[in-house]
């Protein structure tokens, strides 16, 4: 493949890829939203015949949700006061409730029933339940869909399904690939903003740089102050140099935001980043909290990788180990290093700085 066909794929698979998380997001909470709909539907004893035209209905309801909740709302916190934003998204709740109010009455009427619900006891039921009853639909069925989305946000769909057959019970030995990424400056940030602007700057910070994460295909392991924490399967990270692509496109996502951290904290984040890959032992640790883990030297690498940008004048440093890995990547620039001393480690490791090639962009 030449150098433009292999940049030509990369950048579509990471279109796609982008795109894809946004839609499967969106599809998720469609598709929970009629279960749980359907679940309380059963609670009231709505007639069988009408749980597929309820799930019919019930279905763009959900994915409007997901819209609303996925692309609207943050968008809307971005760029308004919150108060303001969760207002405007209150309005949204409102006229997804009242398509839910219609689809019950055009339900209704399409099987010839008095309403879509049993009344409860032999009495029929005073006009204002019938009236409350949707909205508390509603309101539970959203409350149980982002509970279910918020439980599950953490985590890839890979990594779900593994958790599900009981993967990591025991320790397992996998190849992953990490990206150490943190702001630079963060105590003279702190002092000049104070602790809650800063604080809002950082949490800024995650949720611009989050649809790089995605594009990649990159999954948060953790965030430990003002840094976080991305990794890879091996082969995943490896695919069209997503695990260093992701960096480029955090600097491009905070690049589009310039104007705004200007206006809202009078600087822009700017942050450094370090990668390597190898052998880890993951596992599922804890009791009351659990969490998969790593565990390995290739963590430790990855945080003194990244601890030495400073000092070397970079902003993206990897290891050769990674870069032999990686291959021919005609859109990147690499400069060697020669072997550096990183703290804790006995003997020196061969570093590379990684750049955009700007003539292939």
């Amino acid at each position: 493949m030449s150098s433009s066909s292999q940049v030509s794929a990369a950048r579509a698979a990471r279109f796609w890829a982008a795109r894809r998380h946004v839609l499967q997001t969106i599809g998720s909470i469609g598709g929970a939203f009629v279960g749980v709909l359907l679940a309380l539907a059963l609670l009231l004893w709505v007639p069988t015949r009408a749980l597929l035209p309820l799930a019919l209905i019930g279905l763009p309801i959900g994915w409007a949700l997901g819209v609303l909740e996925v692309l609207v709302f943050p968008a809307l916190v971005q760029r308004l006061p919150l108060r303001l934003a969760t207002a405007l998204q209150g309005v949204g709740h409102g006229l997804l409730l009242l398509l839910l109010y219609g689809g019950f009455h055009l339900i209704a009427h399409y099987l010839a029933l008095p309403h879509l619900w049993t009344e409860p006891g032999s009495a029929p039921a005073e006009p204002w339940r019938r009236v409350l009853l949707v909205p508390l639909v509603y309101a539970l069925t959203v409350l149980v869909t982002t509970l279910l989305r918020q439980l599950l946000q953490g985590m890839s769909r890979r990594r779900l399904q593994d958790l599900l057959r009981g993967r990591y019970q025991q320790p397992e030995t996998e190849e992953r690939i990490f990206l150490f990424v943190d702001l630079k400056d963060s105590t003279h940030l702190a002092e000049l903003l104070g602790n809650d602007r800063y604080s809002r700057l950082v949490c800024d910070f995650f949720r611009d740089v989050s649809p790089a994460i995605a594009a990649s295909r990159g999954e948060v392991y953790q965030y430990v102050g003002d840094e976080v924490v991305v990794s890879w399967p091996a082969a995943t990270g490896r695919q069209y140099a997503s695990c260093l692509q992701c960096f480029f496109e955090m600097q491009r996502a905070i690049n589009a935001r310039h104007e705004a951290y200007q206006d809202a904290y009078g600087v822009v984040p700017a942050f450094k980043a370090g990668a390597h890959g190898g052998v880890v032992t993951t596992v599922l640790v804890g009791t009351q909290h659990r969490e998969v883990v790593y565990h390995g030297d290739v963590l430790n690498t990855t945080a003194r990788i990244q601890a030495q940008c400073n000092s070397l004048g970079s902003r993206f440093l990897i290891s050769a180990a990674l870069r032999q890995q990686l291959g021919e990547q005609p859109e990147f620039q690499f400069t060697a290093l020669g072997g550096q001393a990183l703290r804790g480690k006995a003997s020196t490791t061969e570093l590379f700085d990684v750049q955009v090639y700007l003539p292939l962009l």
